[in-house]
């Protein structure tokens, strides 16, 4: 809980236990304490804002102040049982409340995000860039351009000062929050206003502070994909922690393959992306290439902010020729296709995404490729049911052999693979952080949240340190003891 809620609570349960345990209350007392619990509501409500968590602890107050003005002061009245059955009913209602509303602070926290452990503070800005060359083919308008949302974040200057960038995309359009936390409740299953707590959190940079212009610059460069259908803002704190530690870091959320992308204007769009599960293979490589297309466009930008174009900011910060890339899910296929096709890319991250090109013994991928799997990972790749009864389809067949050629490749030619045991698909996201009661989805595994986001993080810079850096690794290697959840014990060969 936020530090003023923690204050209002403590208020709300000494008010509580003062109606129920003093006897001999007076009214006087009663009410300074009903007044001061007011007091830190308003004030709690107008510093910290509302959100709708506390909505039974409000309710609890408003009938704690009824108990009080239904006290007698002095020797308590004997015989008046409807007054003590009165207050009896408020104190458990009340009780009831403060209960409810602790529990729903706690499990849908305004929280924070783990602190970047590097030498920088951390500076981020969020660009629009419309690609002249491209057409958007997600809508009917023929004059549309494909146009991207871009979030930078950057090594800053220690002195780095301000209130910390808000998680949620802004605009200067009124009501867009609201749509845009909306269509992500919608998307969940939930009630409009569940999610509009959302609007309170933030990470750990500061926007558009002074770019770091003494100790590793010009800083290498990586670009960020999201997961089919969810947000750039899902990878803050993986940002966050490599621009800490010396890297420019551009995530893009791919238009019409989002939930929700935020404009400047206010314009929200959706998800329209097509994928056919029956031919994923196919119908991923025709996507894929719209996400590819998205990240080359995205360095050509960032090549043009190191030439000098506005914000000046970044004019010679940038180290064009260390570009590396990396993405969750189908974020995670599409890091993979750009390390294997462009020249530009020197090294990649695929975060438990399942590969949509099919391997071609012509063309080796030799680049440092990282493969960081889930514990679910293992079930799949080993095929459970592939041999005798209970066959899988004839394309699950193709694609997880696809799956073992392409990881075993890699392997023999400067990549490597790992899979984290107690993780699921979303532990390579901050989902775990926003709530305890996300593990009970089944999107994360047992893997606690922090300890999960530590490992993801720390195997990401070191792997990016080793090769765009000229680091020595101290993990990839081999299995670390501070890590044993950590493993690499899988054969990739294909099944016939």
């Amino acid at each position: 809980m936020r530090p003023l809620e923690v204050i209002l609570f403590a208020g709300i349960i000494l008010l509580w236990l003062a109606v129920l345990f003093i006897r001999r209350l007076s009214k006087k007392v009663g009410w300074v304490i009903v007044g001061i619990c007011f007091i830190a509501l308003v004030v709690q409500w107008l510093v910290e804002g509302y959100r709708w968590q506390l909505v039974p602890a409000y309710f609890s107050l408003l009938l704690l102040a009824a108990a009080v003005a239904l006290q007698r002061s002095g020797t308590p009245h004997q015989g008046n049982w409807r007054r003590k059955a009165g207050k009896f009913l408020l104190l458990a209602v009340s009780g009831i409340g403060i209960l409810v509303s602790a529990a729903l602070a706690v499990l849908l926290p305004v929280f924070r995000l783990p602190e970047p452990d590097g030498i920088y503070a951390v500076g981020t800005e969020s660009f629009m860039f419309v690609d002249p060359q491209r057409m958007e083919t997600y809508t009917e308008d023929p004059d549309d351009h494909r146009t991207l949302m871009v979030t930078i974040w950057y090594p800053a200057e220690r002195a780095a000062t301000g209130k910390r960038a808000m998680l949620l995309p802004q605009s200067g359009a009124e009501g867009m929050e609201k749509h845009f936390l909306s269509t992500y409740s919608e998307a969940m299953g939930l009630p409009d206003f569940a999610l509009d707590y959302w609007k309170y959190l933030r990470g750990n940079s500061y926007e558009k502070a002074e770019i770091a212009s003494s100790g590793t610059a010009p800083y290498p460069i990586i670009l960020l994909s999201h997961g089919l259908g969810t947000t750039r803002m899902l990878h803050t704190s993986q940002a966050e922690n490599l621009a800490s530690q010396g890297y420019v870091v551009a995530a893009i959320d791919h238009t019409y393959s989002t939930t929700a992308t935020v404009f400047p204007d206010g314009e929200v769009t959706g998800f329209q992306a097509k994928m056919d599960g029956d031919d994923f293979l196919k119908s991923g490589k025709e996507l894929g290439e719209t996400w590819a297309a998205d990240v080359d466009f995205v360095i050509e930008c960032l090549e043009r902010f190191n030439q000098g174009e506005n914000p000046g900011r970044f004019k010679g910060m940038l180290d064009v020729s260390k570009i590396g890339v990396m993405g969750h899910s189908f974020g995670g296929a599409t890091a993979y296709h750009l390390a294997a096709t462009r020249d530009k890319i020197k090294a990649g991250i695929n975060m438990d995404g399942t590969n949509y090109d099919v391997f071609d013994e012509k063309h080796i991928l030799t680049k440092p490729f990282l493969f960081m799997e889930s514990g679910a990972f293992k079930n799949f790749i080993q095929g459970s049911g592939l041999d005798g009864e209970g066959a899988e389809p004839e394309r699950m067949r193709e694609i997880i052999n696809n799956e073992k050629s392409i990881i075993g490749s890699a392997q023999q030619n400067n990549g490597h693979f790992i899979y984290i045991e107690g993780s699921e698909h979303y532990n390579f996201t901050d989902l775990p952080l926003y709530s305890p009661l996300v593990s009970l989805t089944g999107m994360t595994g047992t893997l606690e949240a922090n300890r999960g986001a530590g490992i993801v993080n720390d195997y990401v810079l070191d792997f990016f340190d080793t090769y765009l850096k000229g680091k020595k690794s101290a993990l990839l290697a081999e299995n670390v003891d501070i890590y044993p959840e950590v493993k690499r014990d899988l054969e990739f060969t294909p099944t016939e």
